[in-house]
């Protein structure tokens, strides 16, 4: 059977259509309000079962809530969300680094200038670090076992142990 090229032009245009559908999905990212994530849309273009996501409201002495998805991979991450409605920590950890860029917004170039500097350096593997006063993350693993962190420290509620959130 032979295509012409129209047609192949076409199909090759249908599915540029249905990926960016699929990239248009509505999510929180680091100092960002949450957005509602339908549990029916898939993951990512390559991924077609859904990723499942889980709010949960904790104790009223508590200033946030934390929604959990965990994606098909197995790749759990939640987002801590604060009394002002505004992502101000994600953790990760499971066997596939999640889309950082995703989940840290506007706050991924430091994560990239974090990995740009440590290769430049010579360093391989490890954990990377970007301690900033805006940002602060964390993340090490390695194929199979990725954890990590990231926060913006102004926006922690005030009277939250950190430390007993993060991984």
């Amino acid at each position: 059977m032979k295509f012409s090229l129209l047609t192949t032009w076409r199909v090759a245009s249908g599915a540029l259509l249905a990926s960016l559908l699929l990239c248009t999905q509505a999510q929180a990212a680091l100092g960002r309000a949450p957005q509602p994530r339908p549990a029916e849309a898939a993951t990512s273009a390559t991924e077609s079962t859904p990723a499942v996501r889980q709010m949960r409201t904790v104790p009223p002495s508590e200033a946030y809530t934390v929604s959990t998805i965990v994606a098909p991979t197995g790749t759990v991450v939640q987002e801590f969300v604060n009394a002002q409605q505004l992502v101000f920590a994600v953790v990760w950890q499971g066997p596939v680094l999640p889309d950082l860029a995703a989940f840290f917004g506007d706050h991924y170039v430091a994560f990239q200038r974090a990995a740009k500097e440590r290769r430049a350096a010579g360093q391989r593997g490890g954990a990377l670090l970007a301690q900033q006063p805006d940002l602060v993350m964390v993340s090490r693993g390695r194929m199979g076992r990725f954890q990590g962190h990231a926060y913006i420290p102004s926006l922690v509620p005030s009277g939250v142990n950190l430390q007993a959130l993060l991984p």
